[in-house]
């Protein structure tokens, strides 16, 4: 059989567009929001608790970091793979059971810990675990939904991050306060195995007997063959490129947002964390305009997918660059506000795209590579890149009568003790350092941009 007609055959049967959903596709949506919320809320938790985890268990915040950090990330990134694969063979609906109930359980076994080293290891599970929920469940919601109905459906799913993030402190920060950190995890953790239950009992795998079948005569070739085949897809090479340079200058600003705020505008802990949640929370206003327009303005080719994101990251430059070249403030953060809800337009659709691009015998594995460069790219450059940036021209910016910027200011500020010429002259410099630096990774935004609308010149025309 040939590949071309594997591909065809393989496709799920194409739905109408229409605008009435059936109820089970409601369900469906529902059911896997609250999947990703839990899979948010459970890497978000700890943030929420360090603080008394660093106490009772007297660790220095670079083991915390490590704890949030490369423990998480890489094994999430990395693990992806190996389950997209595993997804594209067996019942996904089973699958994602199990994967909902492994890192449940390991964020519960987070609060059973009698130590870091124990505590690290739980955190390796739940990434591990964690790493499987976006490749499963939108290759689901794909065998689900039209192309024309995917930006909408992934602009909902998206919204958990959103959520996740006001649960958070809510679910962990109240139960930790009461009766500490360990019952917070577990807290969070339980009800998760429930959720897997529920995943188990009744979500059903929409692939027929007859498609299983093609699909695993599709599959017998290895993950490279595979591989191959999305690394010649030139739409999807442009839309993977766009999306590690959008996570690249996400993951730069967010990081020294707080930061900036601060060194900047003299904004208290307690204010600059708020005006960063009202961010979040205005993101879901761009979560679902990008995902109403995409699917409004989608062609038989799927150019809004990549487009309506296009639009988006010029954008959030735009706005991220004002925002952080106003001398007030109270000027500046309408403008931090609405590189918010442009960053996210591009949330639902950018996902979509890599659905509709991908055959249907891939659709796991498309996410999980989508993912690697947009996660591990973004988050591993990005703030490296932006501090590298900041701290050099901080050092150029400290007047050399004064000496050595790094000896003497650090940390970005004054030595105790030192003349207030010396302290205003650290702050003037880490300050400037900082504005910079954000500015100058604002423009990957630009770049994303470029990859994204030559995507779309190489998209080619889909049923389903």
């Amino acid at each position: 059989m040939s590949e071309a007609r594997i591909e065809a055959d393989a496709q799920p049967r194409a739905q109408s567009p229409a605008t009435r959903w059936r109820p089970y596709q409601i369900y469906i949506l529902a059911l896997l929001l609250l999947v990703t919320v839990c899979n948010y809320l459970d890497r978000i938790i700890l943030g929420v608790l360090q603080e008394p985890i660093k106490r009772e268990l007297s660790l220095s915040d670079a083991q915390l970091g490590l704890l949030s950090g490369p423990a998480f990330a890489i094994f999430y990134s990395v693990a992806g793979i190996p389950i997209a694969r595993l997804a594209e063979r067996i019942n996904r609906a089973s699958l994602l059971a199990f994967v909902v109930a492994f890192w449940s359980a390991m964020t519960a076994f987070c609060g059973l810990s009698q130590g870091y080293a124990q505590l690290l290891l739980s955190r390796v599970g739940v990434g591990m675990g964690e790493g499987g929920c976006i490749p499963i469940s939108h290759s689901l919601l794909a065998d689900n939904f039209s192309m024309r109905q995917r930006g909408v459906v992934m602009s909902v799913v998206s919204t958990a991050p959103s959520l996740a993030t006001i649960l958070a402190p809510v679910i962990g920060g109240l139960v930790a306060q009461q009766y500490g950190w360990r019952v917070a995890f577990l807290a969070v953790g339980l009800p998760g195995l429930l959720l897997a239950v529920l995943v188990w009992l009744t979500l059903k795998e929409p692939r027929t007997q007859g498609q299983a079948a093609v699909r695993t005569e599709r599959q017998k070739g290895s993950f490279f063959s595979d591989f191959k085949w999305l690394a010649g897809n030139r739409a999807f090479v442009w839309v993977f490129v766009g999306g590690a340079f959008i996570g690249l200058a996400y993951n730069a600003t967010t990081v020294f947002t707080v930061s900036f705020m601060i060194r900047s505008h003299g904004l208290t802990l307690a204010q600059a964390g708020g005006v960063l949640g009202l961010s979040g929370m205005v993101g879901l206003i761009g979560a679902f305009l990008g995902g109403f327009a995409a699917d409004r303005f989608a062609d038989d080719r799927g150019r809004s997918y990549v487009l309506v994101p296009a639009v988006g990251a010029v954008l959030t430059c735009v706005f991220y660059v004002l925002a952080f070249t106003q001398p007030n403030w109270a000027i500046g953060m309408p403008f931090l506000l609405a590189s918010s809800v442009a960053y996210n337009l591009k949330n639902g659709p950018m996902y979509a795209a890599v659905q509709n691009i991908v055959p249907g015998t891939m659709r796991a594995t498309g996410a999980a590579v989508f993912m690697f460069g947009a996660t591990v790219v973004g988050a591993m450059v990005g703030p490296v890149l932006a501090g590298g940036i900041s701290d050099m021209i901080s050092s150029q910016r400290f007047p050399a009568t004064l000496g050595r910027f790094a000896a003497t200011c650090p940390g970005g500020h004054a030595a105790k003790g030192a003349a207030a010429d010396i302290g205003a002259a650290c702050a003037t410099a880490s300050a400037a350092g900082l504005q910079t630096a954000l500015v100058t990774v604002s423009f990957g935004f630009v770049l994303a941009a470029v990859f994204l609308v030559l995507a779309s010149r190489a998209l080619k025309a889909r049923s389903d």
